[in-house]
């Protein structure tokens, strides 16, 4: 029988709406106050297609974290300050969620896991779900802005550097 638990973590992730929601969202906080920006610079920048990159950005103005402008200058900035906005609202308008307890939506055994009992995990599982939703309302945009350096650079290439990538850290 496969691992519950394994099954479990492998849920417990942010999906590439997520990660690339904020990476939108943070190229666009690092040009706040500048004239809009076109999806297709936007999707150049971090590599996505840009159908791809129009539906992750279709998903931040549902949700209120950018705007968009019509016509021949338009495109999107951020609705407001970037530290005015934290990375749990990011997630939210780009997945619906931070991450879901699974056992309550969708049991992994559902023959072996009740609705009407709670196994004692369901609180750890809630318990942990609070914890990293407090920690993502606690960072905002201009906070993470902060820590990465303008290299130009697609930001996904500096946050997570790729393989031959050296640390300068001990």
């Amino acid at each position: 029988m496969p691992s519950y638990f394994a099954n479990l973590f492998n849920s417990m992730r942010i999906t590439r709406w997520g990660e690339y929601g904020i990476l939108c969202s943070l190229y666009l906080a690092r040009r706040y106050g500048s004239e809009p920006i076109g999806a297709s610079e936007i999707a150049e920048a971090h590599l996505l297609p840009l159908q791809y990159a129009q539906q992750i950005l279709h998903r931040l103005r549902k949700g209120g974290i950018i705007n968009s402008t019509r016509g021949p200058h338009g495109g999107f900035t951020l609705s407001k300050d970037p530290s005015l906005i934290n990375l749990k609202e990011i997630l939210y308008a780009a997945e619906g969620d931070t991450f879901e307890v699974i056992c309550e939506s969708d049991p992994v055994y559902p023959h072996e896991c009740s609705f009407k009992v709670d196994c004692g995990l369901k609180f750890v599982w809630r318990d942990l779900k609070g914890a990293v939703d407090t920690l993502l309302e606690s960072r905002t945009l201009a906070q993470v802005l902060a820590l990465v350096p303008d290299t130009g650079a697609p930001l996904q290439e500096v946050l997570v550097p790729g393989p031959g990538a050296h640390s300068t850290g001990n």
